[in-house]
């Protein structure tokens, strides 16, 4: 009974909701983990159906976290689950993983998984990883009680960025399966305190001769301040609140710019240019100098959040996006 309490309280993020994420939700969900956070901007393919689990075809074009939290509600509606329907970036990793206990990596691509180790290492989270490759698995914790981080095990990150997504290389999806729950195995013997938690060693396993192989690495300093030092300079919020938006919007001399469709548009609008987001990458910046100030909407705030990056990425620094779209603004709408 204490040991359930334990996982009644705990609060587990689990990022990517895929091949990995999916069994491991499952296992998190039926072992009665009381708060679970779901992060992922993504939506369901169907080349996604048969090793992602708590989808099916009919889930087609809708978004990940919202399938995956509505199945797991079906199975067990006792628990919180927490939506982030996003992708994880520089600016919202370090809030996201703040406010849980235990963060699992169960993305498939490097550069999200040195971004979450760098943030559970500045946060002082153990991060459960997992990572697949055709027929092979490897699993392992970082981070756990001062233990070794992804950096530690993996020190050249540009050579392992190199290496293919499941998408791209392929996934046994038995293999995932087994992975992803034995991920959730991870997160449990955390959240209680057990021994012979995997930290600072690497499971091996592949598939088709069903064997396993340990490998033990140390820690090493040096990652842990390229940890640190890559949140020493802290970017400028890109989201906007309704408040902070309307404020801004008031002074002179800004870019206010909808990337909605002309169909929304004319629903209703907020003034400004309309450029829809496709055709951003064409909108002409020659009379624009580097301090100017652009600020995007759309309906919910996913696209011109895009926009936003999109505009930064070009050296504009003070380019904002409405956080959750025009719907959250008490002002007046202009209806055409």
């Amino acid at each position: 009974m204490k040991g359930q309490q334990k996982l009644a309280h705990a609060k587990v993020l689990v990022i990517g909701a895929g091949g990995l994420g999916c069994p491991c939700l499952t296992a998190l969900s039926a072992s009665g983990i009381g708060n679970i956070g779901l992060a992922d901007g993504d939506l369901i393919s169907s080349s996604n159906i048969s090793r992602q689990t708590l989808f099916s075809y009919p889930d087609t074009g809708r978004y990940k976290t919202a399938v995956a939290i509505a199945s797991l509600k079906s199975r067990n509606p006792y628990l919180r689950y927490h939506e982030h329907r996003f992708f994880i970036n520089e600016e919202n990793i370090l809030s996201l993983v703040k406010a849980y206990d235990i963060v699992v990596d169960a993305t498939d691509n490097f550069q999200a998984r040195y971004l979450i180790n760098d943030a559970c290492v500045v946060k002082n989270k153990p991060l459960v990883y997992g990572a697949i490759f055709q027929t092979e698995g490897h699993l392992t914790v970082f981070n756990y009680q001062n233990s070794p981080t992804l950096r530690c095990l993996f020190r050249e990150p540009d050579q392992e960025e190199a290496l293919p997504s499941c998408a791209e290389s392929g996934a046994y999806m038995i293999t995932t399966n087994i992975i992803g729950t034995m991920m959730a195995n991870e997160v449990i013997k955390i959240a209680l305190n057990q021994e012979e938690v995997l930290s600072g060693k690497l499971l091996r396993f592949e598939a088709l001769d069903t064997t396993t192989t340990r490998v033990t690495y140390s820690a090493d300093q040096q990652s842990k301040t390229k940890s640190y030092s890559r949140f020493k300079h802290v970017p400028k919020a890109i989201e906007l609140t309704a408040a902070a938006f309307r404020e801004s919007t008031q002074r002179t001399g800004i870019a206010l710019i909808d990337v909605r469709t002309m169909e929304e548009r004319k629903v209703q609008h907020i003034g400004g240019k309309h450029i829809p987001l496709p055709e951003l990458e064409q909108f002409d910046l020659k009379g624009y100098d580097a301090s100017q100030h652009f600020y995007f909407y759309c309906q919910t705030g996913i696209r011109s959040l895009q926009a936003a990056k999109k505009l930064r990425a070009k050296g504009y620094e003070n380019a904002f996006s409405l956080k959750n779209g025009i719907s959250t603004l008490n002002c007046e709408i202009k209806n055409t």
